[in-house]
């Protein structure tokens, strides 16, 4: 998804060349593997693990960063997870930074008398421990509206979550809600209206099983207008995710197991 977008992949470690060429040989992997033995480029970048002693076999091991460098060699972004068993998926960040999303990837709709959302993943397949993204495509119909946060008591504002033990973590962007005033309430409060979209990450846990897995999630709100204000609605929706054979290294299997020890 990357590559289509004009986006050159390459990954660095400080696994020898021989290693690194086994390793893409073993799981036909397309894109170069860089060797930094010495660590000299994983220190420049500042992401050298000094937390790892010498003699243990994964010292040297940087902590897991991607980078999207511009072709002046200009850093426009960078997606870090402090923890070793968690890393961004490229179809997340294709969709951040491109829009770009999967063939056949999953999604749904969900509707109510005032409101129509799309929700969905842009693609279909991740990985354990992978943070993934997701997508809210949300469309009112002319004189209605949601609200927005923060609120007063008595009001719901609009929020998507994602469920199960599969996500350990969401974040999500919400656009800037409009300040409206309703005279009839003496209130001015912060509503969404029209069409807007919405996106997040949600991270899976690790380790989990690979194959189908089923995200739980539900969509709050209260739809109103000028004058009607419908009761609080919760909807309930389910995506599917296909979880890939996870590939590592026999350094960094080292790794996660001690971290997986030590917590």
């Amino acid at each position: 998804m990357l590559e289509k977008n004009g986006v050159r992949i390459a990954a660095i470690s400080y696994d020898s060349q021989e290693i690194l060429r086994a390793f893409a040989h073993k799981y036909s992997i397309g894109y170069p593997l860089l060797s930094d033995t010495a660590s000299e480029v994983i220190r420049s970048f500042g992401i050298f693990n000094f937390n790892m002693a010498p003699e243990l076999r994964a010292y040297g091991v940087p902590h897991p960063v991607e980078y999207l460098i511009a072709p002046d060699g200009v850093v426009v972004r960078k997606y870090f997870e402090p923890n070793y068993q968690h890393r961004v998926t490229a179809a997340a960040v294709a969709f951040q930074e491109f829009g770009q999303v999967s063939s056949g990837a999953p999604e749904i709709t969900l509707e109510s008398e005032a409101l129509s959302v799309r929700v969905g993943l842009p693609s279909p397949m991740a990985f354990a421990g992978q943070k993934v993204g997701f997508f809210a495509r949300f469309t009112l119909r002319p004189g209605w509206h949601i609200y927005g946060a923060p609120l007063p008591a008595g009001y719901t504002a609009t929020s998507i979550e994602f469920e199960g033990p599969a996500v350990t973590r969401q974040d999500i962007a919400w656009p800037e809600p409009e300040m409206v005033e309703f005279p009839v309430l003496k209130e001015t409060l912060p509503v969404y209206s029209g069409s807007f979209e919405i996106q997040g990450t949600l991270l899976l846990k690790f380790p989990l099983p690979e194959g189908e897995l089923t995200l739980p999630g539900r969509l709050r709100f209260q739809a109103c207008s000028q004058t009607i204000c419908e009761p609080p609605q919760t909807i309930t929706f389910h995506l599917p995710l296909t979880l890939q054979h996870f590939v590592i290294s026999e350094r960094d299997r080292e790794l996660f197991e001690r971290k997986g020890s030590t917590g």
